[in-house]
C-alpha cells in the first residue's frame, strides 16, 4: 500500500484520520466513472454489492455475517443502538472517554456512573461494577486521548466474573491495528468507524453483534424478528457504494498486506517510542506505569509547541492538555527521533536523560 501523505509529512496523526492509499484513490475514481457513464444502471446490483461488504467485514473480524451491520460512523451506530435498548438499563462509562459515548448515554437519559481514569483502570472498572452493579459497560478499547489500551483478555476476565453484563466497545482506535476475532472475544457489541486505522475514508463504519446476548437488552424483545429489527435500526435506507465500497477495498488491501505484519510493526514502533518518551519525561503517570499500551500517546506540550510542529510538517493533534501522536506501520524510527529532537530544542521545560543525535528532520 502506497500512502502519499507519509512521503509529504511526518504523519503522526492516524488517530485523527488515517491516510488514503493511492490504490484506494484509483478504485474510487473507477467507481465514480462508472456512475458518471451508467447513471441509474450503476445501482442495479447495489444490494448484492452491499451484501458483499458485510461479508468482507464479517470475514475480516470473524463475526457472524447476519449480525454485521453497516453504519456511517461510530457515533451514528452507537446512537442507533441506544435508541433500541431498554431505557431502564444502568450504564458504566469511563471518565473522559470519547465524547460520543458519554454525550449519547446522557442524552438518552440512561442512569450512569463513571470510572475514574487511572493507571490501574482495569482494577477500578471491576471495583465499580461490584459496587454499582450496572447492566451495561460501554468503553473504548483504546482511549482516544492518551491511547490507554484495554487488553482483550481483560474483557474475558470481566465476562467470567460478571456473565450477565452487556459489554459495548468502541473499536475505532483499535480496529486495523491488531488482529481481532470478534466471535472468540467477550465483547458483545463492537462499533467502529473506518476512517482511522482501516484507511477507508469518511462515511463508513460497522456494528458487530452477538445475537443471543443482545436480545435480552432490547426494548421490544421479539426474538423471532431480531435480525430484521436490527437491520431496520442500523440500515434504514439505501447505502452508499462509494463509502462502503471503500471500506471493503481497504480491509481487502490490509488482508493482502497482512494484518499480522501491520500489528508487529506498530507494536515495535510503539515500544520504541514509549521507551524514549519515558526517558524524556513526556508521558503522564497513567501511561508510563502501564505494562501494555497502544500506538497512541499524549505528550506533554503546549499550544505554541503544537503550532511549531505543524509548521515544520510534523502532523499531530492537540488533545486535552497535551499533544497527541500516533504511529502507523508506514512510520519510521528516524521520524520518532526527529520528533524527540524537536521537543528537546523547542520545549525547554523538558528535562532529558539522554541526548538525541543531531540530524535533520526525517521525511
Amino acid at each position: 500500500m502506497n500512502f502519499p501523505i507519509s512521503e509529504k509529512y511526518i504523519y503522526f496523526d492516524s488517530a485523527r484520520s488515517g491516510g488514503m492509499c493511492q490504490e484506494l484513490l484509483s478504485w474510487r475514481k473507477k467507481h465514480d466513472n462508472l456512475f458518471l457513464n451508467k447513471g441509474s444502471q450503476f445501482r442495479l446490483n447495489n444490494d448484492d454489492f452491499i451484501d458483499g461488504v458485510r461479508n468482507g467485514v464479517a470475514n475480516f473480524f470473524n463475526s457472524q455475517k447476519n449480525y454485521v451491520f453497516l453504519t456511517n460512523s461510530f457515533s451514528i451506530g452507537f446512537n442507533s443502538l441506544l435508541n433500541i435498548l431498554n431505557p431502564n438499563l444502568k450504564f458504566l462509562i469511563i471518565e473522559d472517554d470519547y465524547p460520543s459515548i458519554i454525550d449519547q448515554v446522557k442524552f438518552n437519559r440512561f442512569k450512569h456512573e463513571f470510572v475514574e481514569k487511572t493507571f490501574d483502570l482495569e482494577e477500578k472498572i471491576i471495583e465499580k461494577i461490584e459496587i454499582y452493579k450496572p447492566d451495561v459497560l460501554t468503553l473504548s478499547v483504546v482511549h482516544y486521548l492518551n491511547g490507554v489500551y484495554l487488553d482483550l483478555d481483560f474483557f474475558n476476565k470481566i465476562k467470567r466474573k460478571f456473565p450477565k453484563l452487556l459489554i459495548i466497545a468502541d473499536g475505532t482506535q483499535f480496529c486495523g491495528t491488531k488482529s481481532f476475532d470478534f466471535n472468540s472475544s467477550d465483547i458483545d457489541v463492537l462499533i467502529s468507524s473506518g476512517y482511522k486505522w482501516l484507511f477507508s475514508g469518511y462515511g463508513n463504519g460497522f456494528v458487530l453483534i452477538k445475537k443471543n446476548f443482545i436480545e435480552d437488552f432490547l426494548k421490544n424483545n421479539d426474538r423471532k424478528n431480531t435480525e430484521d429489527f436490527l437491520y431496520r435500526t442500523f440500515e434504514p435506507g439505501n447505502l452508499d457504494t462509494l463509502s462502503f465500497g471503500s471500506l471493503l477495498f481497504s480491509i481487502n488491501k490490509i488482508s493482502e498486506y497482512g494484518i499480522d505484519k501491520i500489528e508487529s510493526r506498530i507494536n515495535f514502533l510503539s515500544d520504541y517510542a514509549k521507551e524514549k518518551f519515558i526517558d524524556y519525561d513526556l508521558l503522564d503517570f497513567q501511561v508510563k506505569n502501564r505494562v501494555k499500551h497502544s500506538n497512541i500517546f499524549n505528550l506533554k506540550g503546549n499550544d505554541s509547541l503544537y503550532q511549531k510542529l505543524i509548521k515544520n510538517q510534523i502532523i499531530c493533534s492537540r488533545r486535552g492538555n497535551g499533544i497527541r501522536v500516533s504511529f502507523n506501520f508506514y512510520n519510521k524510527e528516524k521520524q520518532i527521533d526527529s520528533l524527540l529532537k524537536f521537543f528537546k530544542k523547542n520545549y525547554y521545560s523538558i528535562t532529558t536523560k539522554v541526548d538525541t543525535p543531531e540530524s535533520d528532520v526525517a521525511p
